[in-house]
């Protein structure tokens, strides 16, 4: 017959009395396991939040499984930008998609407004609202037709920018605002919730993209983005086949450009986190091994207190009491237990990511903060439940197990455990020394790696130099040179604390593969789909010397350069070894991206471009004097090297700049220093949480090494007291129990090791310049837990060997 609810009620109150009375008459017991599951409860909430922000919070679109980006293929070369007469022929021809649109992120300068602010833009196709389904807060959206060459410039605005600059003001629809000097009519605000591109901070304007005569009829200009949404009912694969069997037409129809060219379709959200995945996901591993070991504690001090509370478990079962009510019992106070850690672990989880998010936020494609939020919650209690169960099930049952006889006969009182018992505690030891070995090796290879990309020489000195970015509008850039340039880089050259000051198309280390291809003049063309690519840089007279970027051979720019035919280019060492090896490269010929040939007249030293963990790419500099060249300057960098910390130098620049240009905006303003440090951002975030979790996981497992040798002692008292008795010396007793503590350690370390062997295949993407497999490192690391691990067994060694004899063989 069943019970009534209100017995099942009733039973349920005196149980979670029972085990409340139960704990706090063991608050050493208690705190120490709350403050072990605390840790790895809390190391798991923070990561899984960065995890549900990253990688499972969908796309704030309507449908967003629909979306994807659409990206031109060169063979194995990867993936790269799209040109528009290509982008052009896939609306035209394809079948597999609801809408396509190209979109081009870049920057504003806005003005009229008090001082002038660059702000992020987005130049996109009209039907780029309609794809994504995005509704406005205000008016409209962009229109068909608004992106028409002649038009009259349109421009939605986001919500932020709307109330911080405008006042919210709602008569602000159909006015002008002013963008790089041009009057844009604002016709819409979108909502806060509206976000795009998606992963970032997002766009505070979008503008209709409209291609100028280059970029409608240039098929080799590569450089849109595209994104698409696909038709209800076609999935993915069909829809990149038909539109690979467009890009096979197109290829046909002009093999010149487009020889060895397809595509490839992409999920939109697989875009933007895409890279960050893996590191996330080994990170999550890790931290779900810190609770493991956490639970292995706290199992093993449940199993002590249980062998503790053997004649207690006894007069129970004498009492009438079932075995079934003691296990439930049992294995309720190990819920009590995870849900106080639980509760203790999100106060941590908070504090964790109020520091984790800036860092965080460097390294990932996050938009805001990283929300405790109610799937993390869920998984929280979910995380909770299940680590109480996961410690408390094996003791509930060892609890329960128990004789009644003998545990009340003379003597059956006594804390013992059965050899069983024992055996599992010190696998559970073995495998928390395993499990921590695995992870100390991950971060000890990881540590390794980033110091050596940290170290590994830029090709330039970045001590004591500022960068800033200068915006400068479209509509200017064609007569930049002589109408801000020159007159700001004067102005800052004559400050006392400056040494030298330039402009550059594209910042190394920050910023990279803006490429074109080329062909050496008395060579044999090259094969349509195989010319050879480089980097192309637009620099001024000083560059060179600003970033101590050697001049290897021949000159460095001077101010005539790209005047009055004078087409000259400078070339770094790498280009010259790929392309002129057995050559003197001064004086040879070189046409970049069609056109009339440029003469080599200098080889500088390499830098490298896309980051410290890549290889100098080939590049090419042109001097901003160049016309057919300047267009890249629209964001240029300026770069001065001071005489004192550049901190101290950043407002004299600032008005140096503004007294060239009163309404250019600098902005991104870092040291070199920054830069390089902000390039690193990402593996300095997965060296520092996986050295966190692995730090952790050392010093859980050394508490638990030293909890069951601990117990050992206090169970072998009497016998040490006959041992010291009879005349053992303090060292044979020391080395009995460091026997002990080692036979654990030692194999604890040999499945550690094998472990690592295979666990760190996973992190050969994260590394550089070290092997997933490097002995030096697994040696270190195996070596700092064996001392750590017989530190904590030197302790209780120690104290047994201080045991009085009389007194140890009385206690039973």
């Amino acid at each position: 017959m069943s019970q009534p609810t209100s017995g099942l009620f009733d039973d349920a109150r005196r149980d979670v009395l029972f085990t409340v009375r139960s704990l706090r008459s063991s608050p050493s017991f208690a705190l120490v396991a709350i403050l072990c599951l605390a840790l790895g409860i809390g190391a798991n909430a923070a990561i899984f939040s960065v995890i549900n922000a990253v990688l499972l919070r969908p796309l704030p679109y309507d449908e967003p499984d629909r979306l994807v980006r659409v990206y031109e293929k060169l063979g194995d070369q990867g993936t790269g930008s799209v040109s528009f007469p290509n982008f052009r022929d896939w609306v035209a021809q394809n079948t597999g998609f609801e809408r396509l649109s190209v979109f081009q992120v870049g920057s504003f300068n806005l003005q009229g407004t008090s001082e002038p602010e660059r702000i992020q833009a987005v130049a996109a196709s009209p039907s780029l609202f309609p794809l994504l389904r995005a509704r406005p807060l205000l008016g409209r959206t962009l229109a068909p037709g608004e992106d028409d060459p002649g038009k009259a410039r349109v421009v939605v605005l986001s919500e932020e920018l709307w109330r911080t600059r405008f006042g919210a003001d709602r008569s602000l629809l159909g006015k002008p605002i002013l963008l790089d000097g041009n009057p844009y009519a604002v016709v819409g605000v979108m909502p806060a919730s509206f976000n795009f591109p998606p992963g970032g901070a997002g766009a505070a304007v979008w503008v209709p993209y409209v291609p100028d005569r280059p970029a409608r009829e240039n098929r080799g200009y590569h450089f849109l983005a595209v994104v698409g949404r696909l038709k209800p009912g076609v999935s993915l694969e069909a829809a990149t086949s038909q539109l690979v069997q467009v890009a096979a037409r197109i290829e046909k129809d002009h093999p010149k450009e487009q020889t060895g060219r397809s595509v490839e379709v992409t999920p939109l959200a697989e875009s933007v986190v895409g890279r960050v995945r893996p590191a996330l996901l080994i990170l999550f591993g890790a931290v779900a091994l810190v609770l493991l070991i956490a639970c292995a504690n706290v199992a093993n001090l449940l199993l002590a207190r249980a062998a503790v509370r053997q004649r207690e478990v006894a007069v129970r079962l004498a009492l009438g009491a079932s075995r079934r009510r003691l296990i439930r019992q049992f294995l309720l106070e190990s819920l009590v237990l995870a849900g106080a850690g639980a509760a203790l672990g999100l106060l941590l989880a908070r504090w964790s990511l109020a520091a984790l998010t800036p860092l965080a936020k460097t390294a990932l494609p996050i938009a805001g903060d990283i929300p405790l939020d109610g799937r993390v919650f869920a998984f929280l209690l979910a995380a909770a439940a299940l680590s109480g169960l996961a410690f408390g099930i094996v003791p509930a049952l060892q609890a329960a197990r128990g004789d009644v006889r003998d545990t009340l006969t003379e003597g059956g009182g006594k804390s013992t455990s059965s050899g069983r018992q024992q055996l599992f505690r010190s696998a559970l030891v073995v495998a928390e020394i395993a499990v921590s070995l695995v992870l100390l090796v991950s971060a000890g290879l990881l540590m390794r790696g980033f110091l050596v990309v940290s170290g590994t020489e830029p090709g330039l000195e970045a001590e004591n130099v500022l960068t800033a970015h200068l915006p400068v509008p479209a509509a200017q850039v064609e007569t930049s040179r002589d109408r801000l340039f020159r007159p700001l880089l004067e102005n800052v050259r004559r400050l006392p604390a400056v040494e030298s000051a330039a402009v550059i198309s594209m910042l190394p280390i920050q910023d990279a593969y803006a490429n074109a291809s080329f062909a050496i003049v008395g060579r044999p063309e090259p094969q349509p789909g195989k010319e050879p690519f480089a980097e192309v840089r637009v620099a001024s007279r000083g560059f060179f010397q600003t970033l101590g970027i050697p001049v290897l051979r021949g000159r460095d720019f001077e101010e005539p350069d790209g005047e009055g035919g004078r087409r000259v280019i400078l070339i770094n060492d790498a280009m010259a070894r790929q392309h002129f090896p057995r050559q003197n490269p001064l004086g040879q010929r070189v046409i970049v991206g069609g056109g009339e040939p440029y003469t080599i007249f200098g080889v500088v030293g390499d830098v490298r471009q896309a980051g410290l963990d890549v290889e100098p790419l080939p590049e090419i500099y042109f001097s901003y004097g160049d016309k057919d060249w300047i267009f890249a300057l629209g964001d240029a960098v300026l770069v001065v090297r001071t005489k004192v910390p550049p901190a101290g130098v950043t407002a004299d620049v600032r008005r140096a700049v503004q007294g060239a240009d009163p309404d250019m905006p600098l902005y991104h303003v870092l040291t070199m220093e920054e830069v390089i440090a902000e390039s690193l951002a990402s593996r300095r975030l997965n060296l520092w949480l996986l050295g966190i979790f692995a730090g952790m996981a050392l010093v859980l497992s050394a508490a638990g090494l030293y909890g069951v040798i601990s117990y050992l002692v206090a169970q072998r008292t009497r016998e040490i007291g006959v041992r010291v008795a009879l005349g053992a010396q303090k060292r044979d007793v020391i080395g009995l129990v460091m026997r002990q503590g080692a036979g654990l350690t030692g194999a604890g370390i040999a499945f550690g090791l094998l472990g690592a062997l295979a666990a760190t295949r996973v992190l050969e993407s994260l590394l550089f310049g070290v092997s997933a497999r490097d002995p030096v490192t697994f040696a270190a690391l195996a070596a700092v837990l064996a001392l750590v691990a017989l530190a904590a067994t030197w302790l209780p060694a120690r104290r047994a060997s201080r045991v009085d004899p009389l007194r140890a063989m009385r206690t039973e």
